[in-house]
């Protein structure tokens, strides 16, 4: 259970969350002109730089060994290069607000992964409970879609629905590598995923022959400085002062800020089952964390 945070912490936390939400709509701006792709890759690259350059402030260097890297390049895979890439695509077919929203099952993907890969980790009635609410949640955003025959929306959120997945598969995977400094694994994973990112947008888009909008390109450099390098070392601030539980409260925070900028700013509608949607992942998201009992449920 989250323990009491000052208003410092509760500030930085809420700060995070919305940066890190912020995300879905700057990517839906950018991917009018710049292909998901590249979107990805440079989002990798420029926060990469800046990243690094706070790892080499702090007097760390990377591994200088093959089997030091590896848990850096299986992070950089999972906990970047898929669900950058992921996003990035499912936002050139669905809202950014619901991006967001189906983002939010990180927490209920975490609860199936964790048993599987932690000895701490087990499966109780409350978390399987709260994966079932997660799932059903999302049933409810999709289902729709499928019922219509919106073919490419489906794939878009099913892919957002990926990311989601393979970011908490890598946080899974980060809790197992308690030897390497978060600093350390958040740099590798960036340059990791620069690495496979770029090649393979070079071969796919053609980057030199883009003409992107000023917008789009304006909106990628949000993306990579503000939604990712920024909000990624607030993180770690956030997890060495206020712990790692509290900071898990981020999962709830960041939706938000993606149906508000979605909705409030592109005028994005979200429908009932939306929104019916989301409260169903966010109480998932909840219950599996242990911010709401079943008993509290019970005597409501």
């Amino acid at each position: 259970m989250p323990i009491g945070m000052s208003s410092k912490q509760w500030a930085v936390l809420l700060l995070t969350a919305a940066l890190f939400g912020s995300s879905f709509f700057f990517i839906k701006l950018a991917v009018g002109s710049i292909p998901p792709l590249t979107i990805a890759a440079g989002r990798a690259l420029i926060a990469a730089v800046v990243v690094y350059g706070f790892l080499r402030s702090m007097g760390l260097r990377f591994p200088g060994t093959i089997s030091g890297w590896t848990p850096l390049l299986i992070l950089g895979v999972l906990t970047a290069a898929i669900p950058y890439a992921a996003i990035a695509w499912g936002q050139a077919h669905i809202d950014s607000s619901l991006g967001g929203i189906l983002f939010a099952t990180i927490p209920v993907f975490s609860v199936l992964i964790g048993p599987l890969l932690l000895d701490d980790e087990t499966f109780t009635l409350q978390r399987l409970t709260g994966v079932a609410i997660g799932f059903a949640g999302v049933v409810v955003i999709i289902g729709p879609t499928v019922l219509a025959g919106l073919g490419t929306q489906v794939v878009g959120a099913a892919v957002t629905v990926l990311a989601a997945l393979s970011y908490a598969a890598g946080g899974i995977y980060a809790r197992r590598q308690p030897q390497l400094s978060p600093v350390l694994m958040a740099a590798g994973q960036l340059v990791t995923a620069s690495l496979l990112l770029i090649p393979m947008a070079l071969f796919a888009d053609r980057i030199w022959l883009l003409e992107p909008s000023d917008i789009a390109v304006g909106s990628l450099l949000v993306v990579a400085l503000f939604s990712t390098a920024v909000p990624v070392l607030l993180l770690f601030w956030l997890v060495r002062n206020a712990g790692a539980t509290n900071a898990s409260l981020l999962a709830f925070f960041m939706p938000v800020a993606a149906v508000l900028l979605g909705v409030g700013v592109l005028g994005e509608q979200l429908s009932l089952t939306a929104v019916a949607g989301f409260g169903l992942i966010i109480l998932g998201a909840a219950i599996v964390t242990g911010n709401v009992t079943l008993r509290k449920l019970r005597r409501n």
